[in-house]
């Protein structure tokens, strides 16, 4: 998702994923921890980052 879009939000992932806002919130901040994504800009102008290459 972060990949075709850097500018979704944690509420657009959770509708998507059919799960709660909270739950997408902990997953991106493991992700954030683990240097796999960051977020850069403002909180809503913002876009996600992903840093690790995945295959």
């Amino acid at each position: 998702m972060i990949r075709s879009n850097p500018h979704i939000s944690r509420k657009e992932m959770a509708s998507l994923l059919d799960s709660t806002p909270y739950s997408v919130k902990y997953h991106l901040g493991q992700l954030t921890n683990k240097g796999i994504i960051k977020h850069e800009g403002a909180t809503k102008a913002g876009k996600w980052v992903i840093l690790l290459k995945q295959d």
